[in-house]
């Protein structure tokens, strides 16, 4: 890495999704091939042919969140502000011990508040104007978040809410990334949070064709593969200055090395080919200065919608076409389902918690593999060769993005 840029390192990880609070959570899970994906009941699901989510049950918003901002906030809102929490405690930062004007947010959403939003523009259509909440002005924006949390804890740095689709996680954290190397913060918060399960949304998501009906197994590369399974979820990544983790002698989980985003098609239109992914992929490793071969695993975006599948897969051949063998494939979306723009960050807390432990965990091998030789999953317990993970997504309209995370001290 080039001497004129600060190195960027995870030391803290904020979890939330449907396996429960925290990183273990979600890696016992995926090291169990646990399934969390379970009936729907934040909404009567009966008319949609989607009936499963991947849905935190037990989520209880008192432990992270102030009463009176329950009240007037989404639930995104209140996975976004736990995941915030998580982040800052597993790093050891103590918030009034720091500068927090050198601390800033960027996080990645699609829906916004969409719960709370819902039923407050079913008044405004059929009650009247004054049956709305005074809250709906502020609960539905993507950024409540982000506000939220810094008038909670008085953050005062650089900020932004990004509108991505599942890409949107990754530019996130690659934009965080990017804010510490250029001088704008010491410590960023970076991520995504999601809180689909509305009707609303099952609707726009239904329409697309893209979720799977029925009982359908979301089964990412699988011949079974029938579509997405959504999931409700944050993640947030404390990302700090290598000089600053050094300091302060705290665990560093993995360095974020690098990362790209580009978009390849038009309005309308999608790149089924790959070339767009793959070229992304490779800017990706070109920023973090690494070579394919170091790649020891890869998080693609592992939809279970066949054709966004293959296109993966196509990117991949691609990118590593030189290296023999694709790097080993996994993806703990298949155990607690697809959380938009929160699915690239747990793929990064994921990739992060197995390079600190120098472990594979078998995430998703599918019981009836497609019929490519070029694929590989991941062994559970497997030695990690290599020292570092590529993570990957895309978005609607030809967004993507790649992030690359290496084994600190590489």
């Amino acid at each position: 890495m080039t001497d004129d840029r600060a190195r960027v390192v995870v030391t803290g990880l904020g979890v939330v999704s449907p396996a429960g609070l925290r990183h273990g959570a979600l890696w016992s899970a995926a090291a169990e091939r646990r399934s969390c994906i379970r009936p729907i009941t934040r909404f009567d699901a009966t008319t949609f042919g989607c009936r499963r989510a991947g849905e935190f049950a037990d989520f209880a918003a008192e432990e992270f969140v102030d009463r009176r901002v329950i009240k007037q906030t989404d639930r995104g809102t209140h996975l976004g502000m736990a995941a915030c929490s998580i982040a800052v405690k597993d790093a050891a930062i103590e918030l009034a011990a720091i500068d927090r004007r050198e601390l800033g947010m960027y996080f990645g959403n699609v829906f916004g508040g969409m719960e709370f939003a819902e039923p407050e523009l079913f008044a405004q259509s059929f009650l009247g104007p004054s049956r709305v909440s005074a809250y709906q002005s502020i609960a539905w924006f993507y950024a409540a978040t982000q506000g939220q949390w810094s008038i909670a804890h008085d953050v005062r740095g650089i900020g932004k809410t990004l509108v991505g689709d599942s890409a949107g996680g990754l530019q996130a954290l690659l934009l965080g990334m990017k804010a510490i190397r250029q001088g704008h913060a010491t410590w960023m918060l970076a991520g995504g949070f999601e809180a689909p399960l509305a009707p609303y949304v099952f609707a726009i998501h239904e329409s697309s064709g893209r979720l799977a009906v029925g009982d359908a197994a979301y089964a990412p590369f699988d011949r079974r593969a029938a579509g997405t399974i959504l999931a409700e979820a944050a993640c947030v990544l404390l990302l700090e200055t290598l000089e600053s983790a050094l300091r302060r002698g705290v665990r560093i989980y993995a360095e974020l090395a690098g990362g790209a985003m580009n978009i390849d098609a038009g309005p309308g239109a999608h790149d089924d080919t790959g070339a767009g992914l793959a070229t992304c992929i490779e800017e990706a490793l070109e920023d973090a200065e690494a070579r394919s071969d170091d790649v020891a695993h890869v998080l693609p975006d592992a939809t279970g919608i066949r054709e966004l599948d293959a296109r993966d897969v196509r990117a991949m051949a691609h990118v590593f076409r030189n290296c023999g063998d694709l790097p080993p494939v996994g993806t703990p979306k298949a155990v607690i389902g697809h959380a938009l723009a929160a699915a690239g960050p747990l793929d990064a807390a994921w990739a992060a918690m197995m390079l600190h432990a120098g472990t594979h965990v078998d995430g998703c091998a599918p019981l009836a593999p497609i019929a490519d030789p070029r694929l590989r999953f991941a062994r559970g317990g497997a030695r990690l060769e290599g020292n570092a993970i590529l993570c990957f997504g895309s978005g609607w309209q030809g967004l993507n993005a790649a992030i690359l995370l290496r084994r600190h001290g590489d």
